[in-house]
Order: C-alpha cells, then structure tokens, then sequence
C-alpha cells in the first residue's frame, strides 16, 4: 500500500513537471451512471423504445441503414472502417467514433456541433449521406405501426401526440445512455487495486499524465477534455475519394461556403465557425476502449495504436496554427511499448451486447 501511495506522488509530481495538475485532470473511475438531463429524464419505457428505435432502418429513406449501421455494438458501437457507412449511392468523408460512454461527454460529432446526446441522435436522420428521411416522413412511419404508438404512449404518458421529433430523439437517447462501462483495469487501478495493472501498464500512465503529455487532452473520468484541438492529421487516401469527396462538398455548402470545391480535406470545426484558427480542429475523442475502435482519427488515416503513438511522439502533422501543447516527445522504443500497453488497458472487461429487438410490423390496414 506505501509503495502504491508513492507511486501516486509520482504522478502527481510528473504530472506538475509538465505544467499539468493532476488534479485537474480529474482522471478517475466513470460513475456508474451518466447524469440524465432535466429534460428527458430516463425511464424503463423510454429506454426501451429508444432501443427499439436505434435498431429500427425504417428511420432511414430506403429502410436499409439504422443507427446499429454506423455505431455497430459488434463493433464497440463504432465502425471498424475508414469512413463511416453511408446512405447507399454514397460515401461518408468522416469516421464513426463509438457512442460507447458518450454518455458523459457535452460536445458531439467530430466538429463538437452538437452539445448534447438529444441533438447528436436526431441529426443523422435527416442527412442526405446519412439516413435521408425527412421528418414529416418519420413519422408517418411510426405512426403506422401500432406497436409504436403504445411505445410512445407508455414513454411519454402525458402528452396527447407523443409520437413526435424530439421524442425520437429523446428516446434514443436515452438507450444510449445505458450503453456505458467502467471495469476497465486502469479503473479497478483507481479504485485502490493496485495489482489491477502491469510495471509495463503502470509506466505507460506515468508516460500518459507526464512526459507524452497525452493528459492535457484526453483528461476526466472519460479521458477527454470535450474540446477542439488542432493536431495536423494527415489526410487520408479515403479522402481523395470521388463520392467522398461529393459528400464533403455537400456537407461544407450546407455549412454556408459557396465554393467548397477549394478545400482538398475535411477541415473539422472551421466548417461550423468559419474561424481560420479552427482549420483542422477536431473533437477529442476519449481513449477508453481504443484499442477496439480503430482505425483512428476523424478520417480514419491511422490503422493502429502505433502509428498513432508515432504521430504524436513526432509532435503531430505539419500546420501553421497546431495546438502549441502538441511538441516532439522524444519517446523510446521501449516508453512507446508502455504507453500502447497503458492505453490497451483502457478496455472495459465488459462491452455492452445488445440484442436487437425483434422490429414491429406496419399496420395490416
């Protein structure tokens, strides 16, 4: 217990060295629950038509894509591919990150355009590449299907017409908000095992809070800042695309520039503020359960936790206005290795499983 209290100070110290407190980190054990917001307070009849809801394609144009499609639970409710599925006939230009513990964060989608799980659920209905369903079409859908309006009625008990916008959106996001863990190692480490990681593992956490630096952004109980950073990523092949490169247009004109064909890359948050220190600023994605979501990155560029790791010993990607916290880290062969076997035992034990409801028939007449 002494040795694991001295091992603590350390951090604590390393973490000072490089102008970071520990203590603001907040590097801790996620809470067993992620707080509901007042207005959509979580229930049973919620959760469970919002469950039924996130598998259901019929919340897309053709009926061939639901939300599973893109943040897949085989998957850990991400995409193990470069570009996030799209509506057929396209191609995505941005990455699925996991919705697994997303519950905790307060900034959504790569560009941090959404605030909260609510917003980030409905959105990608009524997206062109994403799902393509108006929604005055939704639900008229919805409507038709009895099973539904007893869903709605049960989740929403007060309301006349419950079948509405915002209550999809609230439902599913309500499922979503169950689909946490918190056993990883390093929070059975934090919670006073200290057998719960390796020397290898242990050095990578010293590594992580103090000389890679990698808390300054990835911090608090779901190790991320929720911020937008610009880290120089390269671009990807997948981005050079033609149908990519046709949704990017797409997305950018809808963002308000009249001649997106000048930009060659996705260019993140610039996009939604039209800031030119926001070129290339991207959201930063938590750490938790990475080493099962490759590949990484808003464009998918890097394949492993190595490359990554390599990336960022290197001091990141080659832009004039990269964050000034990003700087070459000077790392060994051997510091790599531990922070990778660090950042691995970020893995829950436990991935939630879900088992896709058995979807409700449209109405005979």
């Amino acid at each position: 217990m002494v040795k694991d209290k001295v091992t603590f100070v350390l951090l604590f110290s390393m973490a000072l060295l490089v102008n970071f407190s520990f203590a603001e980190s907040n590097l801790s054990p996620l809470p067993d629950k992620p707080p509901d917001p007042e207005d959509n307070i979580s229930t049973k009849s919620k959760i469970e038509l919002g469950k039924f809801l996130y598998f259901d394609p019929r919340l897309s144009g053709d009926g061939s894509t639901s939300c599973a499609t893109c943040h897949d639970p085989s998957h850990a409710w991400g995409k193990n591919q470069i570009m996030s599925p799209a509506y057929p006939g396209n191609e995505h230009f941005r990455h699925s990150p996991t919705i697994l513990n997303s519950a905790y964060n307060n900034s959504m989608f790569w560009d941090g355009r959404a605030k909260t799980l609510e917003e980030q659920a409905i959105k990608p209905i009524i997206s062109p590449f994403e799902m393509n369903l108006h929604y005055d079409l939704m639900i008229e859908r919805l409507k038709a299907i009895s099973k539904y309006r007893e869903m709605f009625r049960r989740a929403f008990p007060n309301q006349n017409q419950p079948i509405t916008v915002e209550n999809v959106a609230k439902a599913i996001a309500s499922f979503e908000r169950t689909i946490v863990c918190n056993d990883s190692p390093l929070d059975s480490y934090l919670k006073g095992n200290i057998n719960a990681l390796n020397q290898k593992e242990k050095l990578g956490l010293k590594l992580f809070v103090g000389k890679a630096g990698c808390i300054n952004c990835h911090n608090g109980p779901n190790f991320t800042d929720n911020k937008l950073h610009v880290t120089g990523v390269p671009k990807s092949k997948a981005e050079d695309n033609i149908l990519t490169k046709i949704t990017r247009n797409f997305a950018v004109k809808q963002f308000g520039f009249k001649n997106p064909s000048e930009f060659d890359r996705d260019l993140g948050r610039f996009f939604v503020t039209k800031n030119p220190k926001d070129k290339g600023a991207f959201k930063t994605p938590t750490v938790r359960n990475v080493s099962l979501t490759p590949p990484y990155m808003h464009n998918g560029v890097f394949k492993t936790l190595k490359e990554v790791v390599e990336f960022y010993n290197k001091g990141g990607g080659r832009v004039p206005n990269k964050d000034p916290l990003l700087k070459p880290l000077n790392l060994t062969e051997s510091e790599k290795e531990a922070l990778i076997a660090f950042l691995r035992a970020l893995t829950c034990k436990n991935i939630p499983q879900i088992e896709e409801p058995e979807l409700p028939e449209y109405d005979e007449n």
